[in-house]
């Protein structure tokens, strides 16, 4: 597995199980928290593209 941004030491293998839930649950915010600044940033770049419309003549 990849968790080069969670600066993660522990081994997967030897992992309890609440151990295991808060990994999981910390996995699906970064990648909840991924998908909404996605969102924010498509909702960004149409509106900038539609104010360059309304300003050119």
């Amino acid at each position: 597995m990849q968790f080069d941004y969670l600066k993660s030491n522990e081994d997967d293998g030897l992992m309890s199980i609440e151990d295991l839930r808060v990994l999981r649950l910390r996995k699906k915010k970064i990648e909840s928290d991924k998908k909404a600044r996605k969102y924010i940033l498509d909702i960004n770049q149409r509106y900038r593209k539609m104010n360059c419309f309304k300003k050119a003549p």
